[in-house]
């Protein structure tokens, strides 16, 4: 199937995987799945858009070309070194609508559900970005998760944390959402979601981009009468200006510590809650929100 349908093989790969893999399971909570069937999407690693990036978000930001380059240089004996072909593959892991409905209630911090989601979903997917490492390799081909390399960096700066590979970016090209007011990525499951990358040199076609701009599934950026993670928000940190990264990450670190701490009750795990209120009760948490259309009478 790799030589007749590589792009349906790669996705059968990634779905049976998370299907089937007892670490995509919250087991505090009757082991129900972290995550729901992902959504898959491929990106050429010389699209115009990976350029872009290095202004966009970070100059820093590797080109795949660049990522297979540095990952090739870290191997000894080495006997691939075919760049002809740079592919992406972009997943999107939507998640647990009952993790994302116990969230909704929460105004001040996360819920213990979600807290697991953030740091035992990062567990599944760096498992799953391993697998699919492994069946590539096993077939010849080159591939690297960049968030897994010792090249991958987290920058600071005046406006927040940047990275030299960003996830949601990559799914971006591949077609799989659009960005939205609190710096999220809205997919046809929805905001509330995490996603992962593997580049390799196997050659597969470029999934179709269903938008035309980066925005285009925020309801506050195409109507502008949403904003309801606006008030989601419990550090103020989103606005009509977008999202600031720097009160985003003091009510992440300093101000919802005693989730971490125990005072809200025992089970939190990680270095921080994880949040998330501006991804669920909104209208895009599991969805690309509809728009409403009015549409006027005629007279006579």
């Amino acid at each position: 199937m790799l030589d007749t349908d590589p792009e349906g093989f790669i996705e059968r790969v990634i779905i049976d995987y998370a299907r089937s893999s007892p670490l995509n399971g919250l087991d505090g909570f009757g082991n129900e799945p972290i995550f729901g069937e992902p959504l898959v999407g491929i990106a050429d690693g010389d699209d115009y858009l990976f350029k872009e990036y290095k202004n966009v978000v970070h100059e820093n930001h590797l080109l795949p070309r660049e990522v297979l380059e540095l990952h090739l240089a870290e191997k000894e004996n080495n006997e691939i070194t075919n760049l002809e072909n740079v592919s992406v593959i972009s997943f999107v892991l939507p998640i647990n609508r009952q993790t994302i409905k116990v969230n909704a209630r929460e105004k001040e911090g996360p819920s213990l559900r979600w807290n697991h989601t953030r740091w035992k979903g990062q567990v599944f997917i760096d498992e799953i970005s391993n697998y699919l490492i492994s069946v590539l390799e096993t077939r010849g081909y080159l591939a690297v998760a960049p968030e897994l390399k010792p090249f991958f960096k987290i920058f600071m700066s005046s406006n927040g944390l940047s990275s030299n590979w960003s996830q949601r970016h990559a799914a971006y090209v591949a077609g799989l959402g659009t960005f939205s007011l609190n710096d999220g990525f809205i997919t046809s499951k929805g905001l509330a979601m995490r996603c992962g990358s593997v580049v390799t040199n196997l050659k597969l076609q470029s999934s179709f981009r269903a938008y035309i701009n980066h925005l285009e599934n925020c309801l506050f950026y195409t109507t502008g009468k949403c904003g309801k993670c606006i008030r989601r928000c419990p550090g103020g940190a989103i606005s009509e200006k977008g999202h600031d990264k720097l009160k985003c990450l003091e009510m992440l670190f300093e101000k919802q510590k005693p989730w971490i701490d125990g005072v809200h009750g025992q089970g939190f795990i990680g270095n921080y809650g994880g949040c998330g209120l501006c991804q669920t009760g909104v209208p895009c948490a599991t969805r690309i929100p509809v728009r409403k259309v009015t549409v006027k009478k005629s007279v006579g």
